[in-house]
């Protein structure tokens, strides 16, 4: 685990080469939702089930590690993907959490 946990690290680092890259990154950030749109356009019966976090998460990670086959932008671009898709996924679980700490 720790080695493919590195290897995402070690991937990330590189994908971020120069100010086209950072960019690109806060682009997929902030598109994250309306990747999602796209790709329930294309697979609506595939994807009817998965919660919009959950189906970010995953695509961006896909762009993120291996979109550099089609293009080698896309793996920045996946990164911002997957960086706010997965925070928000995780921030759904732990609100409930956080939700407790409120004063009442």
């Amino acid at each position: 685990m720790a080695e493919f946990l590195g290897g995402i690290v070690a991937r990330a680092r590189m994908a971020i080469t120069d100010w086209i890259d950072f960019l690109l990154v806060l682009a997929g950030a902030g598109t994250s939702a309306t990747v999602v749109e796209i790709v329930r356009s294309w697979f609506p019966e595939q994807t009817k089930d998965i919660k919009d976090e959950t189906l970010a998460t995953a695509i961006g990670f896909l762009l993120f590690y291996f979109g550099g086959r089609i293009h080698s932008r896309l793996t920045a671009f996946g990164l911002g993907v997957f960086i706010a898709s997965a925070g928000a996924w995780v921030g759904e679980y732990v609100k409930g959490f956080l939700e407790m700490l409120k004063k009442k």
